[in-house]
């Protein structure tokens, strides 16, 4: 009895260890998971910060830019007005600048002149208060001008001996600086609010465009004990609340403008904060965008240190303004390069790196020479002689040169005196920036008139022209690897969601999408190896790419690819596809494709989503016939490829599940109908031929009787097959009596036929 007792104390403290054990790991991986999910939202907010700030600075150095040229107009008007002139010399000599699209003055007796001329704002605006407010900038307000229209005022005082004889206004139209800004918070993937803290109304709205209100936001459902209040009356600070529109939260940081009295507010949904988690993708591209912030704040830092120190000038604005949009544009090098070579009055500007990257913007004189590439890649070499014997001389990043033929070079290096002379190459000025791995990059111009303005112009923006260049690379690098599947070389799911907005907006004519799934990969990865898979993809991959030449090619998931093709009409598409079959057969490859036409009122969704369906009906005939094959063998390998694809089908059909209620094979002709996808809750009798019998059951058991009329109009087979020889989707939106949303599209089967008699009958989950 001991012993056995002994054996039952030492079960229960094991098994109460176990528990213990378990609570433990199961304490600790909660910790950690709602850790990570933790860092991950404290990361979030801290993006959205710097995010923020880079914003709020952008929108605020714009704001007190065209402030300080305004002021400049200002003291122009008050010279025209001491010396008894009218303001049109100063109207017509106006061009818009910054967010400024026009100017107007509002004088003493309440008349406003603009280069149009005078409109009388009596009882409508008081020059007195005006005049006593000083510069300021208002929030959206109606224009004053015309009725239905709101603009937002920039206000200058124009000052006379101590008297303010008028108030210069800047015009700046809401939709201007919504879609200056609304561009960059879109290159963020944020929602960007920007607002009037005394009136609330939005000056930048990246949702519905510069309308609405903050009190749009009062009625959210806050997180974590934050409201409405503190968004509207706060400084700063962090919040969330849910979404009316997704259900998900929304992560928000805001703040407020120095420039102006208005409040910023930067938003992002809830699964984009945490997509890194679950997409190595999105880590990379947190990196990327991290390395951004980075530059974009160094770049800040350099203009902000310029600015106070009032050395920048207008040709080094316009120049850094080039080479910050270097990558939407290929061309801003070469006008920045041409800019220095025109304020150098130079034969050429050029920029060279120890990389290999070589730009250069040359016009020679009548009596200059134009180096070929043996004799340019002699002088860059001694170009980088002379910047790597200096810098190891002064242990600076950046040093400044000016390199001439005078004695000392002929007595030094001879073959380079001889060469300048050769040439005449009487000056070369330029600066060099050496980096910690050696890298060396070099900007300078060759024979400036101006040698002064070349040296002091290169020296200003050395550092940013070797900044955007190396972003220009490593942003190229960077892209292309975020976009393309590593296996195949084909576009990925994240190219495939950026192209498809851009083809929701071009809407092509002569469009195809084709969808192709590979049968029987799991059974190859089973039976040879992954590698053996691996293999698979990649031929038809690279067959794809033979077959479909010059068309958009994406590799959706693991076994299933989709091409978009455009301006190519459905027979050359139908005999590529046959091609691709023709070439998989060697190998004895075997793929579903699912291909969706459109002559004309291309939806990119719907088509994929049509083209997807046909995909699985042709996966699921394949492995029907392929079943019907092997049962009528006995052997081993036959019984593994019927179990093969009845879980291939299996899986298919889960899938369907999650997104559709049914589908079905439609003739309209005989009303003979074939399940794809049978809904659970409708019994099926296979002896019931009509399709229309089965529809009205449905309609009388499962749809609300608001939606029944609708839906029974659905079975007027003629009125179906004229819609869709329009070119249009016959589609109706309905509830069932459960509540449920559903929507009922019909397609067309066979393209190849004038009339439309086999259709596909789509019941999706909304």
């Amino acid at each position: 009895m001991a012993i056995k007792y002994g054996k039952k104390k030492r079960t229960q403290s094991n098994i109460l260890y176990a528990i213990i054990t378990a609570i433990l790991i199961s304490v600790v991986f909660v910790a950690m998971v709602s850790t990570f999910y933790r860092a991950a939202q404290e990361e979030a907010y801290d993006t959205l910060h710097l995010q923020t700030k880079q914003i709020k600075d952008a929108i605020g150095q714009q704001i007190e830019s065209d402030r300080v040229s305004l002021e400049t107009m200002s003291g122009f008007a008050s010279n025209l007005y001491a010396h008894g002139d009218n303001y049109d010399r100063m109207f017509e000599a106006f061009e818009p600048f910054g967010l400024i699209s026009n100017i107007g003055i509002l004088n003493p007796d309440n008349t406003f002149t603009t280069k149009m001329g005078s409109v009388d704002l009596h009882g409508k605006i008081s020059f007195e208060e005006e005049a006593a407010r000083g510069a300021y900038i208002s929030g959206r307000i109606p224009d004053l001008t015309q009725k239905g229209y709101e603009i937002i005022r920039s206000a200058v005082p124009i000052v006379v001996d101590d008297t303010v004889v008028g108030v210069l206004y800047g015009v700046i139209k809401p939709e201007t600086i919504n879609n200056r800004y609304s561009q960059m918070a879109q290159e963020l993937e944020a929602q960007l609010f920007v607002y009037d803290r005394e009136t609330l109304k939005f000056t930048i709205n990246t949702v519905y465009g510069p309308v609405g209100d903050l009190s749009m936001l009062k009625d959210r459902k806050y997180n974590d004990g934050s409201s409405y209040e503190q968004l509207r009356t706060g400084d700063k600070g962090y919040l969330s609340f849910e979404s009316v529109f997704s259900g998900e939260d929304v992560y928000v940081h805001y703040s407020t403008l120095d420039a102006a009295n208005w409040g910023i507010m930067l938003g992002r949904f809830e699964t984009q904060v945490f997509e890194s988690v679950h997409q190595v993708a999105q880590f990379l591209m947190c990196v990327f965008l991290i390395m951004a912030l980075i530059v974009i704040g160094y770049i800040a830092i350099v203009i902000k240190r310029e600015r106070e120190k009032n050395h920048v000038t207008t040709e080094a604005s316009g120049i850094r303004k080039l080479l910050l949009e270097i990558n939407q544009q290929n061309s801003n090098i070469f006008d920045a390069l041409k800019k220095i070579q025109e304020n150098a009055v130079s034969i050429a500007a050029f920029f060279v790196d120890t990389d290999n990257e070589d730009y250069h913007y040359t016009i020679p004189g009548k009596n200059e020479y134009l180096l070929q590439t043996e004799e340019k890649t002699y002088l860059i070499g001694e170009i980088f002689r002379y910047a790597a014997k200096l810098h190891n001389h002064n242990k600076q990043m950046l040093v400044m040169m000016r390199v001439v033929p005078n004695e000392h070079m002929l007595r030094t290096n001879p073959d380079l005196y001889h060469f300048m002379n050769k040439y005449a190459l009487q000056e070369i000025a330029f600066s060099a920036i050496t980096e910690k791995d050696n890298h060396v990059s070099v900007l300078g111009v060759i024979n400036p008139k101006k040698s002064k303005v070349a040296r002091a112009l290169i020296e200003d923006i050395a550092v940013c022209f070797s900044i955007a260049i190396f972003n220009k690379k490593h942003l190229h690098k960077t892209e292309t690897a975020a976009t393309t599947d590593s296996l195949t070389g084909v576009a990925n799911r994240v190219s495939y969601k950026k192209d498809i907005l851009e083809l929701d907006r071009e809407r092509p004519e002569e469009f195809s999408c084709i969808y192709i799934d590979v049968n029987e990969l799991h059974l190859r990865n089973n039976k040879y190896g992954h590698a053996a898979g691996d293999e698979m993809l990649i031929y038809i991959a690279n067959t794809l790419k033979e077959v479909f030449y010059g068309h958009r090619i994406y590799r959706m998931g693991g076994d299933e690819f989709l091409v978009f093709a455009q301006n190519t009409n459905h027979e050359s598409i139908k005999q590529n596809i046959e091609s691709f079959i023709e070439q998989l057969q060697p190998r004895e490859y075997h793929v579903a494709i699912g291909l969706s036409y459109r002559s004309q009122n291309t939806n990119c969704e719907e088509m994929v989503r049509e083209a997807e369906i046909r995909m699985y009906e042709a996966k699921a005939r394949y492995y029907q016939n392929k079943e019907l094959t092997s049962v009528s063998r006995y052997d081993d390998d036959s019984y593994s490829q019927v179990k093969t694809g009845i879980r291939e089908i299996d899986t298919m059909l889960s899938v369907l599940k999650e997104h559709y209620n049914g589908i079905y094979r439609v003739s309209l002709e005989t009303d003979n109908a074939h399940r794809i996808l049978m809904p659970s809750y409708l019994g099926y009798n296979e002896d019931e031929k009509e399709f229309s019998a089965l529809f009205k059951r449905y309609v009388d058991e499962v749809v609300h009787p608001d939606f029944a009329r609708a839906m029974m109009s659905f079975l007027n087979y003629e009125a179906i097959r004229q819609e869709i020889k329009e070119g249009n989707i016959p589609r109706i939106s309905y509830k069932k009596i459960n509540g449920e949303t559903v929507i009922l599209s019909v397609y067309q089967l066979d393209h190849d036929s004038t009339e439309s008699q086999e259709t596909l009958w789509v019941f999706a989950k909304d």
